[in-house]
């Protein structure tokens, strides 16, 4: 029997899925929140004098870059409720979205280490020297002159990394997270599968608008920063 596609059912669709926007946005900005504190620290550590503690981030950032986020996900769920509950620790009941969480904020502080490192190397060594020749500390120079034009750097990548980290949320079904591609595998599986293309399609319709969404708002954001710098300097 031949299945007939019902594309007129995809903007039903799109509005069943965006039930599950709200804890997807949650996802995002928690992991983007953590992953940012993390990747500032990690890249301090990269950067900083010890030679122990740079090798030691420099590891833990070629092994977040290079291990596969489900893998990652897995070790994660999985793996670790079972190593801890060696030591008497049970976590097998806590939500499935923190697992997800963890696993975003660990890998996408790897990328949020490597874009500030750069950042941050990519301003001239000059305006470093010219602070501490007027008598600025360290810290205040990185505050009003290394930091500001290091930001107006960061941003396009900042930019690329939060729609990467987005895309990265649909890894949460694997675990049964009902974000929204588990929201969509659930409306799926509700009708045995017989609309899943129009499923897919709706929630693929989805995940682009809100990518040009946060596109828009990454220039938006470069634009109004370097005019803010601009308007400072004259």
């Amino acid at each position: 029997m031949n299945y007939t596609y019902d594309f007129a059912s995809i903007p039903g669709l799109i509005l069943k899925i965006l039930h599950a926007f709200p804890l997807t946005m949650g996802i995002l900005l928690c992991a983007l929140a953590i992953s940012l504190t993390l990747g500032a620290a990690v890249a301090a550590g990269t950067m900083g004098r010890n030679r122990f503690l740079q090798s030691l981030c420099k590891g833990y950032i070629s092994f977040m870059r290079g291990i596969p986020t489900l893998v990652l996900i897995f070790l994660l769920y999985l793996g670790m409720p079972q190593a801890l509950k060696q030591l008497g620790i049970d976590i097998g009941s806590w939500n499935k979205a923190v697992f997800i969480i963890a696993t975003l904020s660990l890998n996408a502080s790897a990328n949020m280490a490597e874009m500030m490192r750069a950042s941050y190397l990519a301003v001239d060594k000059g305006q470093r020297e010219a602070a501490y020749s007027v008598g600025m500390k360290p810290f205040t120079a990185f505050r009003r002159i290394i930091f500001p034009q290091a930001l107006g750097i960061a941003i396009p990548t900042l930019g690329n990394n939060i729609i990467l980290l987005f895309k990265e949320t649909s890894l949460g079904f694997t675990i049964g997270v009902i974000d929204i591609l588990g929201r969509a595998r659930a409306i799926s599986a509700a009708s045995f599968g017989a609309n899943k293309l129009e499923v897919y399609i709706a929630s693929g319709i989805i995940y682009w608008i809100i990518c040009i969404v946060l596109e828009q708002a990454s220039r938006l954001a470069e634009r109004a920063y370097t005019k803010g710098r601009k308007k400072a300097a004259g």
